[in-house]
């Protein structure tokens, strides 16, 4: 009973001091924003507003999207949000990850989410009901890394999977789930790189949209620091970009490979760094099929390492074992289509959950059309895989193909070889040489032989 109070307790205290980081941090942070633009632009003290702005950028992070008059903001900051998932990770990893743990620290963090939910002066967009779900779903989610994380726990857990499942299963699970996690770490790098290109590419208009609003270089340092807690957001909009996919920024923009327009866009200095489009075709197609390639090189590294699958092509033609050879590409073909369908759903669960608003109508949908993102992402690394797994195989049996021709063409040479000399034996055998006895007389002999026979 004891053991189940100071569980409770601990999971109270994970929930607790993680609100308490995460609300000073957010509430110091913009406390001094507030400040500055204050001192620098003029007008009223903004600094009061700190802490329920910082209670509604805590819900904000959580999913629940706000109405500040005619303005409406339902992007998350993902970037924030993962901090938070973060520090419940760490403070579960320290405090314990048993069940007590967890439903002390649920129960107090729904608690505090409904405490700010009342506080702010905002009004919330989602009911109750769907905030204390959203609420429930991020504490799960960082108290899931955290029981994952566990030494003891990962040793429980694959004590059984090793007792439930087969050796080939996994293997399979295994070479699946590091390929596409390894797939899905390189777009995400691949996404960021773009970003970072953007910016590069189009800080100058960026400061000018600073200059229009007539900003100075305090309010401009502190506001673009405020903004990259949408970086994962704008990393995975340039993911979907960079594919051929693209995003839009309500009926009022548009951004592909093709296609960059932004006639209505409100004069925001972070839609500054969004993209032009690619005026040249071999870089569009270039862009456009690397997934393909990532995928074609993640396939052949999983049928070739001898860590994975191991496909190789036998030294002689004696030393193909069909029946294990066909078992490694039927196992390979189900840990591609593993592979693949991870990649596809992490990555529409990931862009689902960076769209959003900013305003109620023609800026009423932010982000990316998750459907034809998610299609163009997982095909491009279906076929790539796939075409890797054709290439092997067509590999490995071609050569077994010339070597079973080449064996059947020495066997006929020799058989041609070899008939005509038994053939000969054989005659020669046949033929017995007649052996004739004579004894050779002088004409003496045979004179005095006829003439005694007279």
């Amino acid at each position: 009973m004891n053991g189940v109070v100071k569980g409770l307790c601990k999971g109270a205290a994970v929930s607790a001091v993680t609100v308490v980081i995460a609300l000073t941090g957010v509430g110091f942070y913009l406390a001094l924003m507030l400040l500055v633009i204050a001192m620098e632009e003029g007008g009223e003290n903004l600094t009061v507003h700190a802490l329920p702005f910082a209670q509604t950028t805590l819900l904000l992070a959580q999913g629940i999207g706000f109405d500040w008059g005619a303005f409406r903001l339902t992007i998350t900051p993902l970037l924030l949000t993962l901090l938070i998932i973060g520090m419940i990770r760490a403070w579960c990893l320290r405090w314990g990850t048993g069940w007590p743990v967890f439903l002390g620290g649920l129960c107090t963090w729904t608690a505090i989410t409904a405490g700010m939910a009342g506080n702010v002066e905002a009004t919330l967009i989602d009911p109750w009901w769907l905030m204390l779900a959203k609420s429930a779903a991020v504490f799960t989610f960082g108290f899931g890394t955290a029981v994952f994380g566990s030494p003891a726990t990962r040793e429980s857990l694959s004590e059984r999977y090793r007792a439930l499942t087969g050796a080939v299963v996994r293997r399979i699970g295994r070479v699946s789930a590091a390929t596409g996690a390894i797939i899905i770490a390189i777009y995400l790098i691949l996404g960021t790189g773009t970003v970072l290109v953007w910016a590069i590419r189009n800080h100058g208009t960026v400061a000018e949209l600073f200059s229009l609003a007539d900003m100075q270089i305090g309010s401009r340092i502190l506001t673009t620091i405020a903004c990259v807690v949408w970086l994962p957001n704008l990393c995975l909009w340039g993911l979907s970009w960079v594919f051929g996919g693209g995003f839009s920024v309500g009926d009022v923009a548009t951004f592909t490979l093709w296609v960059s327009r932004s006639d209505g866009l409100p004069a925001v200095p972070v839609f500054g760094v969004f993209p032009d489009a690619v005026d040249n075709d071999p870089l569009r197609i270039v862009l456009m099929l690397l997934p393909l390639v990532i995928g074609l090189i993640a396939g052949l590294t999983v049928m070739l390492l001898p860590r994975c699958f191991g496909i190789g092509i036998p030294r002689t033609f004696q030393e193909y074992d069909h029946r294990s050879i066909a078992k490694d590409f039927i196992c390979s073909a189900v840990a591609l289509c593993l592979t693949a369908a991870m990649v596809s759903v992490a990555f529409a669960a990931l862009f689902a959950c960076s769209n959003g608003a900013l305003g109620h109508q023609r800026l009423s949908h932010v982000g990316v059309d998750v459907m034809q993102s998610t299609r163009i992402i997982g095909q491009a690394t279906l076929v790539g895989l796939f075409t890797a797994w054709l290439l092997v195989l067509v590999g490995v049996y071609a050569v077994f193909g010339i070597r079973w021709a080449r064996e059947r063409h020495t066997g006929q040479r020799r058989e041609r070889i070899s008939q005509p000399h038994d053939g000969v034996t054989n005659h020669e055998s046949a033929i017995t040489p007649r052996v004739v006895n004579s004894t050779h007389q002088a004409k003496e002999e045979q004179g005095d032989n006829n003439e005694s026979a007279d």
